[in-house]
């Protein structure tokens, strides 16, 4: 099985956890973080993992335009979600709603909420400022869900057709 995983990450931590992800699927598997570099194919792919940070209530405008530029492709696949943010629960679940078509969220065999990591060192100054001063953040730290990780890396390995 060939597995895509499309993340878009701002400040590490959601390629971090598509890192995570990779280093225990079975197959093959390849990283595109849409910040940096743009996703051209999708249809050789049997599975396609799409995930991000969630910043200010929203995901980068990458997840909406490779989400919008490939629907059908994306309508023949296994797809899965992830999101990375400091909300969890039912909020954390608002933001994927808010970020990411309805139509691909029911269709999605997986959705989860990967926790979320702060890197100051990778900020800018007035970032930086605003975490330390409306959020209290006093130094970067990581939150990241590794049960959810399992959980997403093991319903991928045992998928072996394409939309089962």
């Amino acid at each position: 099985m060939k597995t895509l995983i499309l993340v878009n990450s701002k400040y590490g931590s959601a390629e971090k956890c598509a890192k995570l992800i990779m280093k225990d699927l079975e197959g093959k598997v390849d990283i595109i973080n849409l910040k940096n570099k743009e996703c051209k194919e999708i249809d050789s792919y049997d599975t396609v993992i799409i995930g991000g940070s969630v910043y200010a209530g929203r995901m980068g405008e990458e997840i909406k335009k490779i989400i919008e530029n490939n629907k059908e492709s994306l309508c023949r696949k296994n797809v899965g979600l992830f999101i990375c943010c400091k909300e969890e629960g039912e909020k954390a679940q608002e933001f994927m709603k808010a970020n990411i078509p309805q139509w691909l969220i029911e269709r999605a065999f997986i959705k989860e909420h990967l926790g979320h990591e702060i890197n100051l060192e990778k900020m800018n100054f007035l970032e930086r400022f605003l975490l330390k001063s409306i959020f209290k953040v006093k130094e970067s730290y990581s939150m990241i869900d590794y049960d959810a990780l399992k959980r997403l890396i093991e319903k991928i390995n045992r998928m072996d057709v394409v939309n089962g």
